[in-house]
């Protein structure tokens, strides 16, 4: 599932650390589902689509703080909880950008655009692994 980040460079298109296909959820699926739904693919965020387009994100730490506030998992829905406030990358943005949008954002996926529709999920994992090597070329 996770992009390969080994012949990466900070100045390559995001495209190439990206992850793709993108776990998604609709605006229905319940805080429980969004769970299940993040630990069988092993991501961090879902991304929560209506009538086909990008409603918003659901991360791990979405899920975590509503139920440390006594949110009943069954009941609440993707479109409770999500953030749609989004920051977004194209495909063609640079790695080392689109970490500096991370940084600047405060978050730690964003999704990857072309035009409306969602070419991948980028994460600070993804970009990491790509700039530490360039930063450590003497190993």
């Amino acid at each position: 599932m996770y992009a390969s980040t080994s012949t990466a460079h900070p100045a390559d298109a995001v495209a190439r650390v990206m992850v793709w296909p993108v776990a998604t959820v609709g605006t229905a699926t319940s805080l429980l589902e969004v769970a299940e739904a993040l630990a069988a693919e092993g991501v961090g965020v879902v991304a929560v689509v209506h009538n086909d387009r990008l409603a918003g994100l659901v991360s791990e730490r979405d899920v975590v703080q509503h139920l440390a506030q006594g949110a009943n998992p069954e009941h609440v829905t993707a479109a409770d909880v999500m953030s749609v406030d989004l920051v977004t990358v194209g495909p063609d943005d640079h790695v080392l950008d689109t970490a500096r949008r991370m940084v600047e954002a405060d978050v730690r996926h964003l999704p990857v655009m072309d035009g409306d529709e969602i070419a991948g999920i980028v994460s600070m994992r993804d970009l990491f692994g790509v700039i530490v090597a360039a930063a450590a070329p003497w190993e």
